[in-house]
Order: C-alpha cells, then structure tokens, then sequence
C-alpha cells in the first residue's frame, strides 16, 4: 500500500503545489481545506503523514494538532507544520502543539521532500 499523506490547507493553490510534489514521489494524498475536515479525514482514513497549514479560518493548525494529538487513534500520526510564519516562536508554539517539524513557506521543491522523508514509514 502507499504512503498516504494527509494535507490540511485552506489555500487551493497551495494544497495542488503540495500534492503535485508528492505525487511526483508515489505519494499518495487525501486532503482537508480546513482544520475540522482535517480532524475528520484523519479520523476516517488513518494517514502515514499530516502537513498541516497554521493560519486557517474557524480552527487554526495548532488547535487541530492539539485535538489530533489527544485522540488515541491519531496521536501517533506525525504532523508537520507547513507555514508562512516565520517567527521563532511560530516554529516553538507549532512544537508545543505537538507537531514532530515545522516547515516555512514559500517551500522549495528541491529540499521540501528530503524535510519529510524521515517521518515517512
């Protein structure tokens, strides 16, 4: 079977980015356009990998890892922030939440998937 990563992300242009650049590694992905779909899809579908935008309306990234985390059938799913923000403490505040890396935007293509590889079964 694959490996499924699930994208959690509000902006169409940046969820096609993501899953074109794993599809183009045989990744498989499932994807969310915000954090409670994320929560359900997660739930329902057991992914290998969450990347999980911070900035999103009604429930932010932090807030859903947070829930994700608590949640026996997701806590073990390592969630990678994937953020414009570029603050020190975004990164430390994505970490407390408990998200296993915290990857900045723009992304660059050429390093983006050597970021994952090590939270990939």
């Amino acid at each position: 079977m694959s490996t499924r990563v699930l994208i959690v992300q509000d902006n169409p242009q940046n969820r096609y980015l993501l899953e074109f650049m794993l599809h183009s590694v045989g990744l498989t992905t499932l994807s969310a356009s915000n954090g409670q779909l994320g929560l359900e899809v997660a739930l329902s579908e057991q992914p290998d990998l969450i990347l999980m935008d911070i900035q999103m309306p009604a429930m932010d990234g932090y807030e859903t890892t947070r829930l994700l985390k608590q949640d026996p059938k997701t806590r073990d799913i390592p969630v990678i922030g994937v953020s414009s923000y570029a603050m020190a403490s975004s990164r430390k505040q994505a970490l407390e939440a408990g998200m296993v890396a915290y990857i900045e935007k723009p992304l660059i293509p050429e390093t983006f998937l050597s970021q994952l590889e090590p939270f990939l079964p």
